[in-house]
């Protein structure tokens, strides 16, 4: 019987073994982690027995919520138990924790003072932290404004460390739960209540807390985890590996369907519903008689319906737009399909989260503004005005977009805020073309500039000429020259190139025709842009070197001619310029203030040296650098 009974353990556990070594393969654990989970096959896990949705216990004694489902998802990829210690509340949890006597806590957020004696896997969920109040106030926006003020927060929550810590002055009040916290605000026992979210959606939900509003957002986001006693830090990585290997969209599944869960029928509601069922056995005879009656109408009702639904669907559906609508609590209720399109999301993804988590910080700022000049507004009995906004939308891959938001509070008969909707629409193109718009100016503003220091720099060395009529030609030609790259710069999109062959084509077409000798033009180049400051600058010397030829080359010359050569490879633009005139034996071709302008210009825009030579004629080379 004992040789039975070991071959049974021996087998057992080399079916456990070889069961953790094929799971453990596909999260890529560590031999030492593989290990770990084959000698911790039981965890005993500490969890918030009050703190819906995500965890709490029922009526019959049974933890439930969106973790315990987690946790059991876990525990099949795993292959191990996590065994829910009982009777506990989160203090008394924390104290185990503290003296190692639990291995787990569930819904853990890191703070310093908990880093002291646990270690945390990586967060599986995130949700703000905002602020409520009870409207009698104005509104709060931020941790700043509650200085002096009765903030209250559950015993043992992330919340009360990081308030005690950074905000001194703010008087911390404890509560058992969120609901008892909720009620102290009501009751005027605490000025605001700073809190999870979702947590705050969920119980204002599920009870009369009418009186309540969202009063602001703190700078601080809660990131649940697991936290890993003393002796157990292997199964934090161990998590956060298991963590990955399940979808975000089971995650969210599970989220989702508790957020929805009506846990709670208060004894208001059940006479509600007692007294509304004896009304209804009163008048049933009649009721029968009506129904009757009414089929017709209902008929009729129903095609409205229907045709009116269609209507809705196309709008909705059909619209590049994103139309959305949101609780009191800026918890969105709904959103378009087109939604998709725009930011990677499926509508599902969206509804149930706070819609500060779709925007940057600095949009959550400008809604929080926004939120401010409402509730502002309110005080003054203005109503129903429309707040339009534009701020950056976080995209599922990462990404950003910039959109234009056109929010419209919904209000109760008494005036109160019970939600909001609105549209949103994608406005990165304007913002791109206005940057565009923006850039351009200051591309014109500096082109600008420099041109004018060319020509005063041109009209300083054409001053020290002689001969006045002469110089103030040259001056007109190069100001020509400068006008006719702007021209053509126009003509192009976006103003920042030319095409050259076109441009130096019409420049010698003007110089040319401003002599009375017939000189012919050559001009040989293929299809090259050039951006406008090289251009305007290239149209300078061809001015400068065709002036000077006009002046001096052609004397006795019976068939004048000036040819132009531009060619392009890896790193420069090679420009070559000849006239067929009497070349270097006129000195004053080959100096002067022309060339001087040539030479100095090729330096200080090109940063290359002009080459003059003899060759038939004079001609000058040099090289634009790409």
């Amino acid at each position: 019987m004992r040789t039975v009974f070991f071959i049974f353990l021996i087998t057992f556990h080399l079916f456990a073994t070889t069961s953790i070594a094929q799971k453990s393969a596909q999260l890529g654990l560590t031999q030492e982690e593989k290990q770990w989970l084959i000698d911790n096959p039981r965890i005993l896990v500490g969890m918030d027995p009050n703190y819906a949705p995500y965890e709490w216990i029922d009526k019959n004694g049974n933890h439930i919520g969106v973790v315990v489902d987690y946790i059991h998802e876990l525990e099949k990829i795993l292959d191990v138990r996590f065994e829910i210690l009982k009777n506990k509340s989160w203090d008394e949890l924390l104290t185990l924790a503290q003296k190692g006597e639990l291995d787990m806590l569930t819904s853990t957020v890191k703070t310093p003072e908990r880093s002291k004696y646990l270690t945390f896997s990586e967060p599986y969920h995130i949700a703000p932290t905002i602020i409520v109040d009870n409207k009698k106030g104005a509104f709060i926006g931020s941790l700043k404004q509650l200085s002096n003020k009765r903030v209250v927060v559950e015993k043992g929550y992330f919340m009360g460390e990081f308030i005690k810590n950074k905000y001194p002055k703010i008087q911390l009040v404890l509560a058992s739960s969120t609901k008892e916290a909720l009620e102290m605000v009501t009751d005027d026992r605490a000025d605001a209540y700073v809190g999870d979210a979702n947590i705050v959606d969920f119980v204002m939900r599920k009870n009369d807390f009418s009186t309540l509003r969202f009063s602001g957002q703190t700078e601080y986001v809660s990131y649940q985890a697991f936290a890993l006693t003393k002796g157990n830090e292997p199964l934090a990585p161990i998590l956060t590996k298991a963590m990955a290997t399940t979808p975000k969209e089971e995650f969210d599944a599970i989220f989702y369907h508790w957020l929805s869960i009506d846990n709670s029928t208060n004894v208001k509601t059940l006479v509600k519903y007692a007294l509304l069922l004896l009304v209804i056995l009163a008048v049933v005879g009649y009721w029968i008689y009506l129904l009757r009656r009414e089929i017709k109408y209902r008929k009729l009702a129903e095609k409205k319906l229907k045709a009116s639904e269609t209507l809705y669907r196309e709008l909705t559906e059909d619209v590049t737009d994103v139309i959305w609508k949101a609780n009191s609590n800026h918890i969105l209720t709904y959103i378009s399909p087109s939604v998709e399109e725009k930011l990677g999301f499926k509508p599902e993804e969206l509804v149930g989260r706070h819609v500060f988590e779709m925007f940057t910080p600095e949009g959550v700022a400008i809604v929080m503004e926004r939120i401010k000049q409402r509730q502002e507004n309110q005080e003054q009995a203005v109503h129903d005005v429309h707040s339009i906004f534009e701020v950056q939308h976080k995209c599922k891959d990462g990404s950003f977009i910039w959109g234009e938001v056109v929010s419209k509070a919904v209000y109760d008969k008494n005036r109160n805020i019970i939600g909001y909707h609105g549209i949103s629409r994608d406005t990165t193109m304007r913002k791109e073309m206005e940057r565009e718009k923006e850039l351009l100016y200051q591309e014109l503003d500096h082109r600008v500039k420099n041109n004018l220091q060319v020509i005063s720099s041109i009209v300083s060395l054409h001053s020290c000429q002689e001969d006045i009529s002469k110089s103030l030609e040259d001056i007109h030609n190069t100001i020509s020259a400068i006008s006719l790259a702007h021209d053509k710069l126009h003509q192009d999109e976006l103003h920042k190139t030319l095409e050259i062959k076109h441009y130096v084509s019409a420049l010698l077409d003007n110089l040319l025709a401003s002599s009375v000798l017939k000189i012919q033009k050559e001009i040989d180049s293929t299809q090259i842009y050039l951006g406008a400051s090289h251009s305007i600058t290239l149209g300078i010397i061809i001015n400068e070197f065709v002036s000077n030829s006009i002046k001096y080359a052609f004397q006795s010359i019976s068939s004048p001619k000036i040819t132009l050569t531009i060619t392009q490879d890896k790193e420069f633009i090679n420009v070559l310029i000849s006239d067929n005139g009497i070349g270097f034996k006129g000195k004053k071709q080959s100096s002067g203030i022309g060339m001087d302008i040539i030479k100095t210009l090729a330096k200080s825009r090109f940063k290359t040296d002009v080459i003059f030579f003899d060759n038939n004629g004079t001609s000058l080379t040099f090289k634009i650098p790409l």
